[in-house]
């Protein structure tokens, strides 16, 4: 009995260790690869001291001194914003889009993103500079200090947010694995700082679907509500729990957005004859989302830094 306690002890272990090591690849090559995929939007062939001389190249104009896994982290950390610091790349571009479109672009390469922001602010490319130029000044035109003043602060869960539907949610139309869209519509204040922003657009899936039907059923459509990035490019969860219920039963959109129709008594007879209506809530519609559960994250003050 203790050695099959131990074995499957030691079977749990691995997976554990597996899945971590598959979530997050800390290697050198783990990192370099993200980087590159960050910046090109996929993996460079060649060794990896080329590759990272390429990197370096790129992002800052020249190579860079020191060893070779400590170039990779500062090149990782820049680029993907894994370390969570404020001079990093996804920082300092979300600032830039947030404070000027008031939106937050995610699944677009870095280059790509970097040169659209230059012909929506500057209105030309900037591709003769290294990218650590072009993002500074792009940040140096909203920021002219060129230091953001972001810090990290702790977003509490059951925290409300409100969002608009970008998807329209349809019990007639929806199945179940459906992408649901949503932008955040007002900024989400810690500490005096903005943890959450107006613009950053979130993503959930549709669960599960159940169409009109006969005897005055109504349909409904639910939501994993998923998440929403931000500044710092990390994720934070929201659901439809009770004090965002209580918030959309204030806005009169309770019963669209939890899929449920209240109906007067039509006695047995009348069942026979009343078809049900379908669940629909349309793009634009507004209601409250809430954390669910505490997270940290990055957040700016619009006080520039001391």
């Amino acid at each position: 009995m203790r050695k099959t306690t131990a074995f499957l002890l030691a079977c749990l272990m691995t997976f554990l260790t597996t899945a971590g090591a598959l979530a997050q690849d800390n290697s050198l090559p783990g990192m370099l690869a993200a980087a590159e995929r960050a910046l090109y939007g996929n993996e460079r062939s060649g060794s990896l001291l080329e590759r990272v001389a390429r990197l370096e190249q790129d992002v800052y104009g020249r190579e860079q001194p020191g060893a070779l896994l400590t170039r990779t982290q500062n090149l990782y950390s820049f680029l993907t914003g894994a370390a969570g610091g404020g001079a990093s790349v996804v920082v300092q571009l979300n600032v830039v889009e947030y404070m000027v479109f008031q939106r937050l672009t995610t699944g677009v390469g870095l280059v790509q993103r970097i040169e659209e922001l230059e012909r929506g602010i500057l209105g030309a490319t900037q591709q003769n500079l290294p990218l650590f130029e072009r993002v500074r000044s792009l940040v140096e035109v909203v920021w002219p200090s060129g230091q953001l003043n972001v810090q990290p602060v702790r977003v509490p869960a059951e925290t409300l947010v409100k969002v608009r539907l970008l998807s329209e949610l349809n019990s007639a139309t929806n199945q179940v694995g459906d992408r649901v869209r949503y932008r955040v519509v007002e900024d989400v204040m810690v500490d005096g700082r903005i943890a959450i922003p107006a613009g950053a657009e979130g993503e959930g899936r549709v669960t599960a679907v159940q169409k009109a039907r006969p005897f005055g059923q109504a349909g409904r459509v639910e939501v994993d509500w998923g998440s929403a990035t931000t500044f710092d490019g990390s994720a934070v969860r929201f659901n439809v729990s009770e004090r965002a219920a209580r918030q959309n039963q204030e806005l009169a959109v309770a019963a669209s957005v939890a899929g449920l129709m209240i109906l007067g008594p039509i006695g047995l007879a009348g069942g026979f004859l009343v078809q049900g209506q379908e669940h629909i809530v349309p793009v634009g519609t507004e209601f409250f989302v809430e954390v669910a559960r505490a997270a940290e994250v990055l957040g700016l003050s619009l006080t520039p830094v001391r």
